[in-house]
């Protein structure tokens, strides 16, 4: 049925698909043709027929605080919560000036959440109509079936980066789940308004674990060696980064082991973007897709082995750097390009809120996708460090000891020469600093005393850290509960 001729009202205003993938790495995207053979023709077709943005970042490169600013557009260091910590205070996500409370009280939107929102308290709807919550719901759906425990069933957790196998059928994964939800609410929905689906995946998030034939796909594939910077290892190198090296044990996952997880990995986004195809052509068998705003990020990246590093937390690029895609109904001029300017996630939020004809908040560090600058700098905010980037530099600060690094991001796409302190880059280094203290203290951040940047004091305990185990968290195995 083409439900285009049942919705007058739903011409007047674009419907809205946004997609997240979780703890996908910019790189590993067809289009980017990098080192990474990662098989996606349905993220790269909407690429051609919109707009990639090839320097885009997390602000905040963690899950919780990501998915506070991409339904605001107000970044970790305007909102405050830049942890996963769900013992603290609540999101700071206000439910009446989120992006999906102002489309729906003020453009008529219906608005559906389908996947891991992954917010506190749970199933807190922030604006939302209603959530289909993943794990949630879906560790229910599989109780229904007969699969119950079966989430993780195969005993990793959900930060182990060893290679596995879905423990359900290719049908019963959390994936085909989401996909399969998303394409119950176009039927669902009132043909008379338009809708913003918010499709959240969990994949490619460790573990590691696609069902077959995507488990093998890669097998025959050359997989690219990790990075390894030229300063790990030396007496500069982050003690946060060191810490966390200890303390999920990265350090002792052989190059075997490596090779046989990023081919997992590949498995994963792949099966996400062959899933993405059946939820596609149900838009274009309805008449829906060319009235459909596409947006497709990640909430961070993945280290997946380089600098000896795995999950996310840095502004190393395999951590901090994300797809970002915007595919616009079609208009003539408006296909397959490629936009260079920094990008942030913060900037979806007012792009959308744009396109369905309202006001972005003028606080929001987020600024429209449709009207970038040319030349542009962003910064960003963890527990651990902060950084600036200008497209051409970036720069990192560590609050433990006041450790620095700077990186050609055209020359050194993995971060793997440390230029800072060089007397070439001095001029730079220092503006991108000063730039990035100012961009602080404007907020009020604590990462700023007396007008300088932290420098905090650090110890490592090897046997300590090598003793704790930060990565076995398994999640919910059965009825329901959520992450806690």
């Amino acid at each position: 049925m083409d439900d285009r001729a049942a919705s007058p009202k739903s011409a007047q205003k674009p419907n809205i698909v946004y997609i997240v993938l979780d703890q996908w790495r910019g790189d590993c995207l067809g289009i980017a043709d990098s080192a990474h053979p990662v098989m996606t023709p349905h993220f790269d077709q909407i690429a051609y027929e919109g707009a990639w943005y090839s320097r885009a970042y997390a602000d905040c490169p963690v899950c919780m605080p990501q998915r506070a600013t991409m339904l605001t557009g107000f970044t970790a260091s305007q909102h405050g919560f830049i942890t996963n910590n769900m013992n603290g205070p609540r999101s700071p996500i206000a439910a009446e000036h989120s992006l999906p409370a102002r489309l729906t009280r003020e453009a008529g939107y219906q608005t559906k959440a389908i996947g891991k929102t992954h917010v506190w308290p749970e199933r807190a709807r922030f604006g939302f109509e209603h959530i289909s919550l993943h794990p949630n719901d879906y560790v229910n759906f599989l109780e229904d079936r007969g699969y119950g425990g079966f989430y993780r069933g195969h005993g990793l957790g959900g930060n182990e980066v060893y290679p596995a196998v879905s423990a359900v059928p290719e049908h019963l994964t959390h994936t085909h789940w989401i996909v399969d939800e998303s394409i119950h609410f176009l039927s669902q929905r009132d043909p008379e308004h338009p809708f913003m689906l918010w499709m959240v995946f969990e994949a490619p998030h460790s573990p590691f674990d696609p069902p077959e034939p995507f488990d093998r796909m890669y097998d025959d594939y050359d997989i690219p060696e990790a990075a390894i910077g030229d300063w790990v290892g030396m007496d500069d190198e982050p003690g946060s980064l060191v810490a966390d090296r200890i303390a999920r044990k990265a350090d002792r996952v052989s190059p075997q082991v490596m090779e046989r997880a990023r081919r997992r990995y590949y498995g994963q986004i792949t099966h996400i973007d062959y899933q993405l195809g059946r939820f596609f052509g149900e838009l274009k068998r309805k008449g829906l897709y060319d009235d459909c705003v596409i947006v497709i990020t990640s909430d961070h990246g993945e280290h997946l082995g380089d600098h000896q590093l795995y999950a996310k937390y840095t502004y190393l690029e395999s951590a901090a750097r994300v797809p970002i895609i915007l595919r616009l109904p079609p208009a003539p001029g408006s296909f397959n390009r490629r936009v260079d300017t920094p990008a942030l996630t913060a900037d979806i939020a007012p792009t959308l809120l744009e396109l369905a004809g309202l006001t972005p908040d003028p606080a929001m560090d987020g600024t429209s996708l449709l009207r970038l600058p040319e030349e542009r700098v962003i910064y960003g905010e963890t527990q651990h460090s902060v950084f600036a980037a200008n497209g051409t530099l970036k720069y990192i600060y560590y609050f433990g000891g006041g450790v620095e690094q700077l990186f050609d991001l055209r020359n050194d796409a993995d971060d793997r020469r440390n230029l800072a302190g060089q007397t070439e880059y001095a001029a730079a280094q220092a503006a991108l600093k000063r730039g990035l203290t100012d961009y602080l203290r404007a907020n009020a951040r604590p990462a700023v005393v007396d007008g300088a940047l932290l420098v905090s004091e650090y110890s490592l305990d090897y046997d300590a850290l090598r003793a704790r185990n930060t990565a076995a968290w398994r999640g919910p195995l059965r009825y329901g509960q959520g992450y806690d």
